[in-house]
């Protein structure tokens, strides 16, 4: 699959709003952990989506680093899969 920043950012969105209704449709720039404060359980259930959705990505990698440099926004995932998506296409 091919898709857009854009296009996953609407797929994230739309679970995180199925997974975590309290939080409403949060923004892009939203941090994972920081601003909507997901938890293990929910963050195992978006990666689980993701890779559904989108096939076997590494999201670890992403993960770690984003968490611990408060870069772990849904924009930022967004761009990350995206990158891997194109990488995964052109090889």
């Amino acid at each position: 699959m091919n898709a857009s920043a854009d296009t996953i950012t609407e797929m994230l969105l739309a679970e995180i709003a199925a997974v975590c209704p309290e939080l409403g449709r949060p923004s892009a720039d939203a941090s994972l952990t920081g601003d909507l404060g997901l938890d293990s359980l929910c963050l195992t259930s978006l990666f689980g989506t993701v890779k559904q959705e989108l096939g076997q990505v590494e999201l670890s990698t992403w993960f770690i680093r984003a968490s611990h440099t408060g870069t772990d926004s849904i924009a930022s995932l967004s761009t990350y899969l995206a990158d891997q998506l194109a990488a995964r296409h052109a090889a």
